[in-house]
């Protein structure tokens, strides 16, 4: 088992208290929403939270990368944090007054500080670690990250139940862990700047002008894309699984948001896994894998019994799947991507995923909303997609193969 630098460690827990941060928000906003305007409306909520949570990546993913390459990533990340602490603060007052258009700017101010620190947590990594030891240390990241996921998935709706939707209580233990992902955050080495040089850039022309820069190294765009297409799948599981578990289980809305545990906790093990059979480079057998599974796990939760443990064991193998799908992707991309535009070729996947979690808020609303589809349904059309992408990019793989590009 390798071991890793103490800068790696105190990345993962600033990263890890950011996520579960991020989560147990997330879905305190969607169940007062929820109270607030009633479950029969819970699917256009969570697209619409979905959708205020995905815009500011678009928005700020340009910036984002210039600030990771120009500056020490230490105190980029330093910095975002500061703004998160901010942000929880302003979650507590926002959550009693109690009005909808709040909670959404909410979720957008909490989104937007992700996003700026997006790049930096990424390209940080490599310069934390070794290069042979990179997919071991993504694959702990990542792992951290879901299991992050799982404990604000758990949070978030034992929360809501513990202080009887009196949300501006909830959100008190939002600000206090964002205070402590502050002082781990001032843990970090003091990393030098990798382009001290780099012009912010605040459009995302920048990010276009990157991706035309690498247009050129298919294998390096078929994995953002592919990554791309992992977080749209797992947006939409996320803001679909709500309106499962009310339409299919009969839970209630935070007894629904359970049901993340299961593909969080399948993605932690699916990205230590992906590692494994990694080894010290990357392997896209695996993500053809991955992708095979999560067609499979997609109708099967429009076809197992609607009882809660097959569901949880079919969610479970969505995660799994998901986790061998994904972390080969952001690995390559990592060691593929020269390392002095390498912030701006992560601030351009991480553009593109968002273009991909923005779409998946569309599809939600489209499926619960004009195509008046179950959330089941929901699930089983996205495998019968997913299936048709991941032939296609077998497909391409084969040719980039044979032209040796």
């Amino acid at each position: 088992m390798p071991r890793f630098p103490h800068g790696l460690h105190a990345l993962n827990i600033t990263q890890f208290l950011g996520a579960m941060n991020d989560n147990i928000l997330k879905l305190l906003i969607i169940f007062s929403l929820i109270q607030l305007q009633g479950t029969e409306k819970a699917g256009i909520i969570t697209a619409s939270v979905g959708a205020a949570f995905a815009l500011p990546f678009l928005l700020f993913s340009a910036p984002a990368g210039c600030l990771a390459d120009r500056y020490s990533k230490r105190s980029v990340s330093v910095g975002v944090k500061q703004m998160e602490v901010v942000v929880t603060a302003l979650a507590v007052v926002l959550f009693a007054l109690q009005q909808t258009w709040g909670l959404y700017l909410l979720m957008f101010l909490m989104s937007a500080q992700s996003a700026l620190f997006s790049p930096t947590k990424y390209g940080i990594i490599p310069e934390l670690a070794p290069r042979e030891e990179l997919s071991h240390a993504n694959g702990l990241i990542e792992a951290f990250t879901f299991f992050a996921i799982i404990i604000g998935t758990v949070l978030g709706p034992a929360l809501t139940q513990a202080v009887s939707g009196r949300f501006w209580l909830a959100a008190c233990f939002c600000l206090a862990i964002s205070v402590i992902g502050l002082v781990a955050a001032q843990r970090l080495p003091d990393v030098p700047a990798i382009a001290p040089d780099r012009v912010i850039r605040l459009f995302p022309a920048e990010i276009f002008r990157t991706l035309r820069r690498v247009r050129h190294d298919h294998r390096l765009m078929l994995a953002i894309i592919g990554l791309a297409w992992f977080w749209l799948l797992g947006a939409f599981a996320q803001l679909n699984l709500i309106s499962y578990g009310i339409q299919r289980l009969g839970y209630s809305g935070a007894q629904s948001g359970y049901l993340f545990l299961a593909s969080a906790f399948g993605i932690a093990v699916g990205s230590l896994l992906a590692a494994r059979l990694s080894g010290s480079g990357v392997s896209w057998g695996i993500v053809v894998l991955g992708g095979f599974g999560l067609t499979a796990a997609s109708v099967l939760l429009q076809l197992v019994p609607s009882s809660s443990y097959p569901v949880i064991a079919v969610i479970l193998l969505y995660g799994i799947s998901a986790g061998l799908f994904s972390l080969p992707l952001q690995t390559f991309i990592q060691l593929q991507a020269e390392a002095e535009i390498r912030g701006e070729v992560l601030a351009a996947s991480s553009f593109v995923n968002w273009i991909g979690i923005l779409i998946a808020s569309g599809l939600t609303f489209l499926f619960s909303g004009p195509l008046h589809l179950s959330a089941a349904q929901g699930f089983s059309l996205m495998g019968i997609l997913n299936l048709l992408v991941v032939i296609v990019g077998i497909r391409l793989l084969s040719r980039i193969r044979i032209d040796g590009r």
